[in-house]
């Protein structure tokens, strides 16, 4: 079996459904050429397959029709016979998203002049050979699609938008890992979830603005959580009476109004360190804020992955495993990329420096991924990687959850599970 990875994708195809004639006047089987053609095809790579007849949901046709046009990894396209509902909703698809979509004929369908230049997969249903190399084709199309992130909407490549899936929050932490090639004591990770249930890890990046000034601490973001966490609280209602991380950085700042992009600090970690076993907060410099537009992302935010890698931790005794953890940075504001375009720079920076300085101050890089997309756009980029390899053992590493969430104010829940590793770039899974 010809699977592209362990997480389940999804494919939705687009066609005619019953008997129908051709330009000619020859009968057309379509279900048959789903079930024993396009379906086996798709589920040859372990990839979930549904045509809209197969949809067992409640609710109106049209409404569940979109979301698997829109949320599907991929969308298997039959244009023959020229069907009008079938050019509808292939002009969905290319109106929501770059790719993956697979167009295929039956041999002696014209093509629109509209599609002419994309890529058409041509079947024979009367020929085995004919069958055999679509398949062919389509696998590499769709392995192709998804490990490089290929735009093949002919609207995604003229038009500057910015449709992508926000997805859904992950609830449980977990982390996967990859090894860096040639140095088995150097890892890229992931984390999922919550930052708050996170522990264990030596220096967490906070992705501040230029000006230091952190948010407050029940705002929705990073900086506030990180403010709240690390501060001294009231022991009976949890609020703030020691802004320990702001004074830390108006001594760090030390007069200063503003520093320049990708500039790093580093503060102590107050009460993080005996709550989440935080030793360093890095302060990284990755926005900017200008009147009337509130904080932009500044220019190559990639240059705060390295800059933070390149740190010094302030003297702080960090954990054999010497971790390090990077928010999305920036991930969520930019008009006009996809989540892809916007993550794969903060990853690649980050596999770049450990191949370069293996010897230097972090063994293991880990990137938060608080949505399943994020986890999915994440997940597909180190795949890909050829500078990363699995981990030949199965391996897990207990972490100490933190005895309660600032939220809940309950303790937090945690399991370790090892997971057997594939012969691929597939990760080392463990949960904390």
């Amino acid at each position: 079996m010809l699977k592209i990875s362990d997480r389940r994708r999804s494919c939705f195809v687009v066609m005619p459904f019953g008997e129908r004639k051709d330009l000619d006047g020859n009968e057309i089987d379509f279900d048959d050429i789903y079930r024993f053609f396009f379906k086996k095809a798709i589920e040859d790579l372990g990839i979930e397959c549904i045509r809209c007849d197969e949809i067992e949901e409640a609710g109106s046709i049209h409404e569940k029709m979109f979301e698997h046009i829109y949320y599907s990894d991929i969308v298997v396209v039959d244009i023959t016979t020229s069907n009008a509902n079938v050019y509808y909703e292939l002009g969905i698809r290319h109106a929501l998203a770059r790719g993956v979509t697979v167009l295929l004929r039956r041999k002696g369908t014209v093509i629109p002049f509209n599609i002419q230049g994309l890529q058409v997969v041509e079947y024979d249903q009367s020929k085995f050979g004919s069958i055999e190399q679509a398949k062919s084709r389509i696998h590499q199309i769709i392995r192709n699609g998804l490990t490089q992130r290929l735009n093949d909407s002919p609207v995604q490549a003229v038009l500057d938008l910015n449709i992508d899936p926000e997805g859904k929050p992950v609830d449980e932490t977990e982390f996967f890992e990859w090894r860096v090639k040639d140095h088995d004591d150097l890892w890229i990770g992931l984390v999922t979830g919550d930052i708050q249930n996170v522990t264990g890890i030596d220096v967490w990046v906070n992705p501040e603005n230029t000006s230091m000034q952190m948010a407050r601490p029940f705002e929705n973001s990073i900086s506030g959580i990180i403010r709240y966490l690390a501060a001294e609280k009231d022991a009976e209602n949890g609020q703030v009476k020691t802004d320990t991380i702001v004074r830390a950085l108006e001594q760090k700042m030390n007069g200063r109004a503003t520093v320049d992009p990708a500039t790093v600090l580093v503060t102590p970690s107050g009460a993080m360190e005996g709550s989440h076993g935080v030793k360093r907060i890095f302060h990284a410099a990755a926005n900017y804020g200008q009147v009337g537009q509130g904080y932009i992302p500044i220019d190559h935010v990639a240059r705060c992955v390295t800059n933070a890698l390149k740190t010094s931790t302030d003297g702080a005794q960090l954990s054999d495993r010497r971790s390090i953890l990077f928010p999305l940075m920036a991930t969520r504001s930019r008009k006009g990329t996809v989540l892809d375009d916007r993550v794969r720079p903060l990853i690649n920076a980050a596999i770049d420096h450990l191949c370069r300085n293996p010897q230097g101050t972090f063994r293991s890089v880990y990137f938060l991924t608080y949505t399943d997309k994020e986890l999915s756009v994440c997940q597909d980029i180190l795949e890909a990687d050829s500078r990363l390899k699995a981990d030949p053992v199965a391996k897990a590493r207990a972490l100490d959850l933190a005895s309660e969430t600032p939220v809940s104010k309950t303790p937090a829940s945690g399991r370790v599970r090892p997971v057997e590793v594939p012969g691929t770039t597939s990760p080392t899974v463990r949960a904390a």
